[in-house]
């Protein structure tokens, strides 16, 4: 079975690569890497602003989805410090063209709002590892 496991080392990497990445991808799998180590940095704020900074406005479908579900899990380990960035990103996913988008958003702040143990039980559950062997 194969786990990501991530140190301090691994996020630094991962953060200097974030600032000046443009791929869409990339940037997905970094803010999801980010998302699961709030505990390990402190400037998942800055990065996540950098992000929103770096593409016009609005980013992208795949983009919005991916800083969201980033900024949901950051903001559900450190309310005080992604309030603000979790606002933002719920505004711009309102906001889009994209109705899956939309809907992401309204089910992710309808959850926030409702039962905060429940979004904490249902967005910071711990992910199956990944099973490398063919069956």
């Amino acid at each position: 079975m194969l786990y990501v496991v991530c140190d301090v080392q691994l996020l630094k990497v991962i953060e200097s690569r974030l600032e000046h990445s443009t791929d869409t991808e990339s940037e997905c799998a970094m803010l999801s890497i980010l998302g699961e180590s709030a505990d390990l940095s402190d400037s998942g704020p800055y990065l996540i602003e950098q992000v929103l900074e770096s593409h016009s406005l609005p980013p992208n479908s795949r983009l919005l989805t991916c800083l969201l579900a980033a900024s949901c899990r950051l903001f559900l380990r450190r309310p005080a410090q992604y309030q603000h960035i979790l606002g933002h990103v719920l505004e711009l996913c309102a906001s889009s063209s994209d109705a899956n988008v939309r809907d992401k958003a309204e089910l992710y702040y309808s959850l926030l709002s409702a039962d905060i143990r429940l979004a904490n039980t249902v967005l910071l559950s711990a992910a199956e590892p990944l099973n490398t062997t063919q069956h």
